[in-house]
């Protein structure tokens, strides 16, 4: 009994203790913002974006501002007016080994003036890093980009609980279509459900009339794709909070620090009586 507590604690506390890592892309100059990164397996990096077109691509050391032959991720290009946009490219961290990441925005030679950064860099005396990957970006003719988005999700900005009569969460598809978005308040139901690069979502309230829409986006300089996920709202009393989005992909994000700790706290508690 004690050893089966002890394995659960053992295997929920890592959940608890998982970090999410924003990334700012531009914000007025040609950089990632912190450009040096240090995450363990099980991370998020939620890349935010500012004008005024920047895009996120993996590479290797040995072949700066081009993208890794199999595997790695790319954002897409992210068109902005202003920032931070609506939309965070959120990537999952898989193991410790370095991450090599540039903007492959062929305008104004992006990487090759310096966008660039790393997650995990090697440690000293290794001479694979971010100032070396720079040098040798420096000295590339172009860069280039993978032909469709992959690797991560787009997460709506908004997608947090809110509090008030009326609320609205977004789940982004590609990054180039439009949000679908579902509302509800105390006295309507309301759903809804739509496509988009990583999937669909739906809603549901209480109350007593109904309402329904849809909405599609579609591609503009990569090729579309398809998958699924869910979002859920419920509203009692003029408070809506909608469920930690779930999604189909390489990569993952949910917001749930807070309730992985408690479920740690609760299994630790059951694990001090029974010793007792």
């Amino acid at each position: 009994m004690h050893s089966s507590l002890a394995a659960a604690l053992f295997f929920l506390l890592p959940l608890s203790l998982a970090a999410n890592i924003l990334i700012t892309v531009g914000d007025g100059k040609l950089v990632f913002s912190p450009s040096v990164v240090t995450a363990n397996v099980g991370d998020t990096l939620s890349f935010s974006y500012y004008p005024r077109n920047h895009s996120v691509a993996q590479s290797s050391f040995a072949d700066p501002c081009h993208p890794l032959g199999n595997g790695g991720f790319f954002s897409g290009f992210q068109p902005l007016s202003a920032g931070p946009g609506p939309v965070e490219f959120v990537v999952q961290v898989n193991d410790t080994n370095p991450i090599w990441i540039y903007c492959s925005q062929p305008k104004d030679s992006h990487c090759q003036n310096g966008m660039a950064m790393v997650v995990n860099q090697p440690a000293s005396p290794s001479p694979n890093t971010l100032d070396a990957y720079k040098l040798a970006a420096a000295k590339t003719s172009n860069s280039t980009s993978p032909s469709q988005v992959t690797g991560g999700v787009f997460v709506s900005r908004n997608s947090t609980s809110t509090t008030g009569r009326n609320s609205t969460v977004s789940l982004i598809g590609a990054g180039y279509g439009p949000s679908l978005s579902s509302s509800s308040n105390s006295s309507s139901t309301s759903s809804g459900s739509g496509t988009g690069f990583y999937g669909s979502k739906t809603g549901l309230g209480n109350g007593n009339g109904s309402s329904s829409g849809s909405s599609s986006g579609s591609g503009s300089r990569t090729k579309s794709g398809s998958g699924s996920g869910t979002v859920s709202s419920s509203t009692t009393g003029g408070t809506s909070a909608p469920s930690p989005l779930t999604f189909k992909g390489a990569a993952s994000k949910t917001r749930t620090g807070i309730i992985g700790a408690s479920v740690v706290c609760g299994v630790a508690v059951l694990v001090v009586f029974s010793l007792v």
